[in-house]
């Protein structure tokens, strides 16, 4: 077994090398569950990412907000994110415009909740 297979999820110590040439010990949080989510979904070319600004949906990317009646919005996943201890989810998006992104908040989101 490769030491991957532990820190799915897990708190482990990271060696840094400090500028006195130190080694010390640092905390790291690892959240492999939804970077590898944001990554497969980037792949299938929903490579923009967006997040809520007033109800609305901001590309940021090229900054163009979006009403959520004008895109198609899907909760495709629900994880959980070791940084903030809480459950993250997951959204598809796809606009008017034929842009596709995702977005990562912490609460579901659709067009019925507008």
């Amino acid at each position: 077994m490769y030491w991957h297979d532990y820190i799915d999820g897990l708190l482990y110590k990271a060696l840094k090398i400090s500028t006195m040439g130190i080694i010390s010990q640092t905390p790291r949080i690892i959240n492999r569950a939804i970077t590898r989510r944001v990554i497969d979904l980037h792949s299938q070319g929903y490579d923009s990412d967006f997040c809520l600004k007033n109800r609305c949906l901001l590309c940021m990317q090229n900054e163009v907000i979006f009403h959520p009646n004008d895109v198609d919005i899907k909760v495709i996943d629900q994880v959980y994110d070791q940084l903030s201890q809480c459950f993250k989810y997951i959204h598809t998006i796809d606009t008017c415009n034929g842009e596709k992104g995702v977005m990562v908040i912490d609460q579901i989101f659709t067009n019925a909740s507008v």
